[in-house]
């Protein structure tokens, strides 16, 4: 069995990232049982849908503003990523003030996040800690580190263009380590940001690499990323939902993936899914362009709306529906809220005034 060649419009890569948003409104939605528990893991395992979106993001930024628009001047490189930075920035703020209002003010029979703020419509806090970035709404979180990252992106590109690369990585190494010592989010997260940009700006090359492979060499090397994922995935599930049969070793291994922390093997294991599922994608790209393409690649190519606009509909779910504990129920609850959120992407007006 031969891995086909990647599409040159990175189909895989934007049926991948539509694949982890849609998993991110399942566990936002957080109605379990439900089916598509076992597609997210109810968002417990040791590596997430969010890990993964951070990762091809930081991917897409090496390789789209690194590699593909090396030809343009620095500066107005600096100015895209920048005034990109500056309108999600704005964004954390909008939404964290639109979903905190509703929060606070309608009833969400269904249930909804909560908030660190001691009195219900705080707003002087609320907005103080928006604004210095030390709060953001649990659905617009990740546009708080996206915007972060993305301000600082014009060094790690410069750097790239000076075939620095692999400086990013090591300055992006040395960062989580001070992050560690700190306990700051940002500063661990990036990683899983800046060493995947430092890859995306030689993808081309790593693509001709792959393709330049025998079909035997390939197929040994997706065999054995393949099962390595697998065989972990497999380890995750059963230490974090039936420890019990192996209580001793779950416990040493969850605590190597606490939560609250971007460790060395919570990044290695993001590293190798993220890979096995490029593998799977790119293996059957045509059958997901075929029966999920109209979704996948929808949300995919405008994963940022989609991740935006997410909320809005878990709170409408949320205000009509009560929680439930039929799993026939919650999965049709989170079928219908990625289909609402596909419904909302297909309004031209939407994309006039929401990123994508």
């Amino acid at each position: 069995m031969s891995v086909p060649q990647i599409s040159k419009r990175l189909l895989a890569l934007d049926y991948l990232r539509g694949y982890f948003i849609v998993i991110i409104i399942i566990d936002h939605l957080s109605r379990w049982p439900s089916t598509f528990g076992a597609l997210s893991g109810h968002a417990l395992l040791w590596v997430t849908a969010a890990e993964g979106f951070v990762i091809i993001s930081g991917l897409l930024v090496g390789y789209i503003r690194g590699y593909k628009n090396r030809h343009s001047t620095m500066q107005q490189i600096a100015g895209k990523l920048l005034r990109r930075a500056g309108l999600l920035y704005l964004w954390v703020i909008i939404g964290t003030i639109i979903y905190a209002a509703i929060v606070w003010n309608v009833h969400l029979r269904g249930g909804s996040p909560g908030l660190p703020f001691d009195h219900i419509n705080d707003w002087r806090e609320l907005v103080i800690q928006t604004i210095t970035l030390k709060y953001a709404f649990v659905w617009v979180h990740f546009l708080k580190l996206y915007a972060i990252f993305l301000a600082a992106s014009p060094v790690a590109v410069w750097l790239m263009r000076r075939d620095k690369s692999w400086l990013v990585a090591v300055l992006s190494l040395l960062v989580l380590v001070i992050g560690w010592q700190t306990h700051s989010e940002a500063m661990q997260w990036q990683a899983l940001f800046f060493v995947p940009s430092a890859i995306g700006y030689y993808l081309e090359d790593i693509r001709a690499w792959w393709l330049g492979l025998s079909a035997r060499r390939r197929q040994l090397l997706t065999g054995s990323t393949w099962t390595a994922t697998i065989l972990t995935i497999w380890l995750s599930v059963v230490c974090t939902f039936y420890p019990e049969h192996i209580q001793s070793l779950a416990n040493s291994l969850n605590n190597l993936y606490a939560k609250d922390t971007i460790s060395i093997y919570r990044m290695l294991t993001a590293f190798l899914w993220f890979t096995g599922f490029v593998l799977l994608f790119a293996r059957f790209e045509a059958w997901i362009k075929r029966w999920l393409g109209w979704l996948l690649g929808v949300i995919g190519s405008h994963s940022l709306t989609a991740y935006i606009l997410h909320g809005l509909v878990l709170c409408l779910v949320s205000y009509l529906t009560l929680s439930s504990d039929n799993l026939l129920i919650n999965s049709v609850l989170g079928a219908l809220s990625v289909l609402l959120v596909w419904v909302l992407l297909k309004v031209p007006f939407v994309h006039k005034v929401i990123p994508s």
